[in-house]
């Protein structure tokens, strides 16, 4: 196959394509988030947003060209990288060609896995959201930093309300029941123009409760409205040690966090719920800490602004602050941050942290628009 902007990385990809469908065992598996669509010149291949379409090339004359369509509010970004991903990084349609292969018998000596699947899912990106943020104090600086990043990116249209509450009364279910912040939090979603909002946790009240409400109001004024939980990490952290710290943390985000994202996603079908991870970038920075390679900080815990925590609770320090809104950026823009032109001012290189936090971060729990 042929593939508009092909790169050498790209071009090894080509040959075993090429192969693949010379054998009858060719396989193109297109992933489209639903913020957009993929149509063909053809029109007999188009695959929907939010659907996952697989080709069966089985002949030596196809001849396709996959255009990716962004919904109204985004922008296509390009072609994903993934390993066997198809037209990596190109923003120009994918043409995809067989047309002529059966001729080189040469090629058919690099053939190792006659039942490869290759990838073609194109990247859509906000052109910004109006979003809404209500939590705790643990969650408020995450929220409050989003206006500055997102304009940087280029991202101008983000708008955004905070609604705040200290330590368990930013739980949802607490700010349900509160009369105040109830009040102004269903005043902002009766604007009806409403694109995301995020909700934290407290171990407080950890029932699916205060979700469930929140989730029902937000949609009947909001109805295209997407959800996203953020996670933060284990309050009084000196309580643990690194290893401890991390374990319990990562046990119940993959456990009972993942399960309420779950529960979440089958009451609402049809709405977009997903996970920010945000109380990694704790576990990163004092695991960096514990082995001696994190120099911009003097200690774990400390009130001159030179730790991780600030307090014995747990609260952030600038560091963490400014790690955990890298991770939210990526998170709810998908934004490169090895390529965003910003400079942390750390020596410890925080872009590639976060970076890798949602790259690890299970695909099936990141936003379905990315």
């Amino acid at each position: 196959m042929v593939k508009n902007g092909m790169r050498l990385d790209g071009f090894r990809v080509y040959l075993a394509l090429a192969l693949c469908c010379v054998t009858g065992a060719c396989k193109v598996q297109i992933d489209v988030p639903t913020s957009g669509f993929v149509t063909t010149e053809s029109g007999a291949h188009d695959c929907a947003g939010g659907e996952r379409c697989t080709l069966n090339i089985s002949d030596v004359h196809f001849d396709e060209t996959f255009v990716a369509e962004p919904l109204s509010g985004f922008v296509f970004t390009g072609w994903k990288k993934k390993e066997g991903s198809l037209c990596p990084y190109s923003t120009s349609p994918c043409r995809l060609v067989t047309n002529g292969f059966d001729e080189f018998d040469v090629l058919m000596a690099f053939l190792d896995d006659p039942e490869a699947t290759f990838y073609l899912e194109p990247g859509f990106r906000s052109t910004g959201f109006n979003a809404l943020f209500i939590g705790h104090s643990f969650f408020r600086p995450f929220a409050e930093g989003m206006p500055e990043h997102a304009a940087n990116v280029g991202i101008e249209q983000h708008s955004q309300s905070v609604v705040f509450a200290g330590g368990a009364n930013g739980a949802p279910e607490a700010l349900w029941n509160n009369p105040a912040k109830s009040a102004e939090i269903k005043a902002l979603l009766d604007a009806g123009d409403i694109d995301l909002f995020v909700m934290t946790y407290h171990p407080d009240y950890p029932s699916f409760t205060g979700y469930r409400l929140w989730i029902d109001y937000a949609l009947e004024q909001n109805p295209g409205i997407r959800i996203a939980f953020a996670l933060p990490w284990t309050t009084f952290p000196e309580s643990y040690d690194p290893a401890t710290y991390e374990t319990e943390w990562e046990s119940f985000r993959v456990g009972q966090w993942h399960q309420g994202v779950d529960r979440a996603r089958a009451n609402y079908p049809d709405t977009d719920i997903f996970s920010i991870p945000y109380g990694r970038a704790a576990i990163e920075l004092r695991n960096l800490l514990a082995s001696g390679e994190l120099d911009d900080v003097e200690a774990l815990t400390s009130r001159t602004g030179e730790a991780i925590f600030r307090d014995e609770l747990g609260h952030a320090d600038q560091i963490l602050v400014d790690l955990g809104r890298l991770v939210w950026l990526r998170a709810i823009y998908d934004i490169d941050l090895l390529a965003y032109d910003h400079d942390p001012g750390y020596q410890t290189d925080l872009k590639s942290i976060a970076q890798q936090i949602m790259d690890r971060h299970e695909e099936q729990y990141d936003a379905a628009y990315r």
